[in-house]
């Protein structure tokens, strides 16, 4: 009998978002297939989130298309929140690209899932259609703050960054809107 050889886990680090960038940047496109496993799923969630799952496949599309256009244009060292934040702001921008396009400067957002946390949903229950129907009603820039924390679980700074407003304002945003949510659920 011949003893079957198991690999050894992989100990080493995981790559950078930014090494990653450089690796497609200068022609591996394994660097850009990695970000985009990494960041596939929480890109979806938001994009769906901020404009309903019949067009977050295609923002998504064009969000990579741009991701791959202006790799050059990615600097790390700019303060701009990292890659992560690079990404979700450019994802963003298509969404009100999109929304300019329609002639709507403020288009009602679409949430397809509700819930207290990015991992919690409450399936199908009144909860979640009273939450659904009062993040609905909140302006947008509120709703976006809100989308971008507790959906796509990034950090203030990085929210900041995406939606081009000074750090405060995002934590403004959010707590205004955790106030009129609370309004909004005693009321419905």
């Amino acid at each position: 009998m011949t003893p079957t050889l198991v690999p050894e886990p992989d100990s080493r680090p995981a790559a950078s978002d930014e090494s990653l960038m450089q690796r497609l940047r200068s022609g591996d496109t394994d660097g850009g297939e990695e970000l985009v496993r990494r960041y596939y799923q929480p890109l979806t969630r938001y994009l769906q989130r901020l404009v309903g799952e019949n067009l977050a496949d295609e923002l998504l599309q064009q969000t990579w298309l741009s991701v791959l256009d202006h790799a050059d244009k990615f600097d790390p060292d700019s303060g701009g929140g990292g890659f992560k934040a690079w990404l979700f702001r450019i994802a963003t921008n298509k969404a009100n690209d999109h929304w300019r396009s329609r002639g709507r400067e403020k288009a009602a957002l679409v949430v397809d899932e509700a819930g207290p946390a990015a991992d919690t949903r409450m399936e199908g229950s009144e909860e979640e259609e009273k939450l659904k129907r009062a993040i609905a009603q909140l302006p947008e820039n509120q709703r976006q703050v809100l989308l971008l924390r507790y959906y796509s679980d990034l950090k203030f700074v990085e929210i900041a960054k995406i939606i081009g407003c000074p750090l405060n304002t995002a934590l403004g945003r959010v707590h205004k809107a955790m106030i009129k949510l609370r309004q909004l659920m005693g009321e419905a």
